[in-house]
């Protein structure tokens, strides 16, 4: 399995959980875009303390919406 940004998509129940913390789609997707433009981020082995995107894209997005 590829473990690379650019290839990944967020799962159904990745994107259940985020939506279960009262993320929007909206928000949702600008979080998508903004992680894949992203250069330095290309392998989620870069990543400390994540072994996979749906992880990382949960804590992340959670994170932005309760930074606003």
């Amino acid at each position: 399995m590829s473990k690379l940004l650019q290839q990944w998509r967020p799962s159904s129940s990745a994107i259940d959980l985020i939506k279960l913390n009262g993320i929007d789609d909206v928000q949702i997707q600008k979080s998508l875009s903004y992680l894949k433009s992203q250069k330095e981020l290309s392998n989620i082995d870069d990543v400390d303390g994540f072994d996979n995107w749906d992880t990382f894209f949960i804590m992340f997005c959670v994170k932005a919406s309760r930074s606003k």
